[in-house]
């Protein structure tokens, strides 16, 4: 009986907290048409769309932007979908009744113009409501709204989510596999990020080790590197899992991506009512790293400086004066850790936003960087989405 009592709890919580999904069967029944809205105590909200008793999409919780990204990026047939391409094609999209959700938009403009396939949009709308009812059944003492809205025109063309007999059970499947492996208080949303290299470079090999420098830089999601790596997010963190509980590898929180939007100008080009557009220097001796990044940069509305020799870069950024500097941290001339340090003894830089770019994230490299003045430290190459999160994180109008 003893037995029984001890192992009670576990079950009842995981009843309570799987019923939330109970819902879907009754608005399926009713064919309801509209939003069914997630809140917790914290804040956060989810949002699923519903036509005719059918989910058609989803969107909500602490990353919105990256929980489609990840998905989209994965399923474009181009080698990168850049910022320059969403702000484009959502400038060309028309609204859609209440389902104001730019993604969606872009989504159904996409397949209207046979960008992407029925099949790939399908699996990313899938893949998004999967992560959001994981979050929704994860979270505690969630409360629902239901908000109805007239059906949709079918000439839309809804896309609507694979959800047949399997969704809701994988959903449930993967929140029973995430408590029997111990992971209940380990979000997919927070970034690994190596805190103590040396114990990690001792197992693994050379490899192994320069590739998880690489990855495991606290600024990818776990559900970002499964995506990455084409694993399941299940799977990696449970691999993962030992190098938590040792403390060599830390979770942190990461940022969401900013939202892209239909602004005009672009988000971030305007900084507190000023009306020039920014000025974004990249110093890097790589002249194709500076072109690619000179792409992101000017598609999203900013003026772009590029330097690629280091020995020439402080005496250019006095005369230019940029806004927000990206700074190479090995050069054949000079280093990242020499011009951020002169930098930063200059009072017009004093308190420009500096970020170091380096291959290799290893833990003494950004602390050292950090020592010298370096605001933020990030892995190359960057995705052009994240080019423009570190713009709107450090230069955005309601930044003090």
């Amino acid at each position: 009986m003893s037995g029984r009592s001890a192992e009670y709890p576990k079950p009842l919580a995981h009843y309570l907290r799987v019923k939330k999904l109970q819902i879907f069967p009754v608005l399926r029944r009713s064919d309801f048409s509209g939003q069914l809205v997630w809140s917790a105590p914290d804040g956060q909200q989810w949002t699923l769309f519903f036509n005719r008793g059918q989910v058609v999409y989803g969107s909500g919780g602490v990353h919105p932007i990256r929980q489609w990204y990840r998905q989209a990026q994965a399923r474009w047939p181009e080698p990168a979908l850049s910022y320059q391409v969403l702000q484009k094609s959502l400038a060309a999209t028309p609204n859609s009744s209440w389902l104001q959700s730019w993604d969606y938009q872009l989504m159904q403009s996409w397949l209207s113009q046979e960008q992407l396939s029925l099949q790939a949009l399908r699996a990313i709308c899938t893949n998004v409501v999967v992560d959001i009812l994981f979050d929704v059944v994860q979270a505690h003492d969630t409360q629902y709204l239901l908000i109805r809205q007239p059906a949709l025109d079918p000439r839309t063309l809804p896309i609507s989510v694979d959800d047949g007999p399997t969704l809701l059970p994988s959903v449930t499947a993967l929140w029973e596999a995430w408590l029997e492996v111990g992971l209940e208080t380990y979000s997919p949303n927070l970034a690994p990020i190596i805190q103590h290299p040396e114990p990690i470079r001792e197992q693994v090999s050379p490899r192994v080790y320069a590739s998880l420098m690489q990855l495991l830089d606290g600024q990818r999601s776990l559900r970002d590197l499964a995506v990455k790596l084409g694993q399941d997010v299940l799977n990696l963190t449970q691999a993962l899992q030992p190098y938590f509980q040792s403390g060599w590898i830390r979770l942190v929180e990461v940022a969401d991506f900013p939202a892209i939007d239909r602004p005009d100008p672009p988000i971030g080009s305007r900084v507190q009512g000023d009306h020039r557009p920014l000025k974004i220097a990249c110093v890097d001796d790589s002249p194709m790293v500076c072109k690619a990044m000179g792409q992101v940069i000017r598609a999203a509305g900013h003026d772009f400086l590029p330097i690629t020799e280091g020995a020439k870069a402080i005496p250019i950024l006095l005369a230019q004066k940029p806004d927000l500097i990206f700074l190479d941290l090995v050069m054949p001339d000079t280093n990242g850790y020499e011009i951020c340090g002169s930098l930063r003894k200059i009072s017009r830089f004093k308190d420009t936003p500096i970020v170091i770019l380096s291959g290799n994230d290893g833990l003494v490299d950004q602390v050292r960087a950090r020592l010298l003045g370096a605001t933020d430290f990030l892995s190359k190459p960057m995705e052009p989405v994240v080019i423009f999160s570190v713009i709107h994180k450090h230069l955005s109008p309601s930044k003090p």
